[in-house]
């Protein structure tokens, strides 16, 4: 997931300890876990990739970090399953659906759809 919604969330997760920097990446606080699963996202599944757990990826669009690695695509996967976002066909675009405005904003994250 890249974009303004993106780099919300990820602000979102930092600035409520959600994200706490581990290495070179990211590791879930005991909040964090909670809440997360608390919104249905899978964290189990997350942490059995291959690919790494969680970590920061600067966002091409806006210029600021985006949550990546395994956590971000269960996160993606989460939001379309949800309808959240929706993609667009011709592209990898995702737009923010009114159902994903209201859920985020549920959560305490801010994001107009």
């Amino acid at each position: 997931m890249s974009g303004e919604l993106a780099v919300t969330l990820h602000d979102h997760f930092l600035a409520q300890a959600w994200l706490q920097p581990f290495s070179d990446g990211y590791e879930l606080s005991d909040k964090g876990e909670a809440q997360l699963q608390s919104w249905g996202l899978d964290t189990r599944l997350a942490r059995t990739s291959r690919r790494r757990f969680a970590c920061p990826c600067m966002d091409w669009s806006e210029r600021r970090p985006h949550l990546a690695g395994a956590l971000g695509a269960e996160l993606l996967r989460l939001a379309l399953e949800r309808k959240w976002v929706k993609q667009d066909m011709d592209s990898r675009a995702l737009k923010l659906t009114a159902k994903g405005s209201t859920a985020f904003s549920a959560f305490g994250v801010a994001i107009a759809a």
